[in-house]
């Protein structure tokens, strides 16, 4: 059975639809459900506006495409594919077809979100590299300047971090970065966000924050990587401790960098008020 001619109903009337083994083995449908199926019935409930004005750009302009997820059911799972589609008009005797084809993308669509994950991705701590947490802090302080909500950041850097290198080894160095990640990730919110700026200096955005606020986070993060303890590959275990620089936006701060400098500059008061302490603008130190 190369096709199973159905219909259903629109706006304009009847409209014939045939499906070739293909097109039916992708929606899932078994014959007898046939009948009862439209184009619409395999699209993503999320993209089937778009298809359905894929359908309407076709009638009018002969030709359309678009990219969608396919809700394929299989094995009594449903799986979400991506679908290239074209609709192009054919009018015969009067009356007006359309066309339809698919070309299955869904594995170049999982390589471009995996390349877009590296890319956006710290390799070794699996968190928000440098050019991607500024991003999303740039998105951030957008949204605080247009709604004027609080927004704060802190700076993170291990203390003596140089000497786990030299002592333990790198590998051991990478282990104690892992553990810090992990640590912000037990005491910060879903909505923070987490990055690493460079070696052994982390980056933390917190939305709907206010200076008090961020001082106590910054505090508890600093507390938390101090007790953390870090197993050595060859045993054993090593401790580290933390600096934490902290700044909250103001309607002088002209960009993100503005807020990241003050943080940065409070970040090195607390190192040079002897290490293991927050800082924020202003002030010289909290143990």
């Amino acid at each position: 059975m190369p096709y199973r001619e159905c219909s259903t109903s629109s706006t304009n009337g009847a409209i014939s639809l045939r499906w070739n083994r293909a097109a039916q083995e992708l929606v899932g449908t078994p014959d007898e459900q046939m009948p009862r199926t439209t184009v619409l019935n395999a699209i993503c409930e999320e993209d089937r506006s778009l298809i359905a004005s894929l359908i309407q750009e076709a009638l009018a302009k002969g030709y359309a495409e678009a990219e969608t997820r396919i809700a394929r059911m299989e094995n009594g799972n449903g799986q979400t594919q991506w679908r290239f589609l074209t609709a192009r008009r054919v009018d015969i005797a009067g009356k007006s077809y359309l066309v339809g084809t698919g070309l299955d993308v869904t594995e170049r669509r999982k390589l471009e979100h995996e390349l877009e994950h590296q890319a956006q991705t710290d390799f070794l701590t699996g968190i928000a590299n440098r050019r991607h947490f500024l991003d999303l802090a740039d998105l951030e302080l957008a949204r605080a300047r247009r709604y004027g909500r609080p927004f704060s950041m802190l700076m993170l850097d291990l203390d003596l971090f140089k000497n786990v290198n030299d002592r333990y080894g790198h590998r051991a160095g990478d282990l104690t970065l892992q553990k810090v990640v992990e640590v912000c990730g037990q005491i910060l919110r879903e909505v923070d966000v987490v990055g690493r700026l460079g070696g052994e200096e982390f980056g933390i955005i917190l939305p709907e924050t206010d200076a008090d606020q961020a001082l106590q986070v910054a505090d508890r993060v600093r507390q938390a990587v101090a007790v953390a303890s870090v197993a050595l590959p060859k045993g054993g275990s090593v401790g580290i401790t933390t600096s934490v620089g902290v700044a909250t936006y103001s309607e002088a701060d002209p960009d993100v960098d503005a807020v990241l400098g003050r943080a940065d500059r409070a970040l090195y008061r607390a190192k040079r008020s002897g290490r293991d302490r927050v800082s924020s603008e202003g002030e010289s130190g909290v143990a």
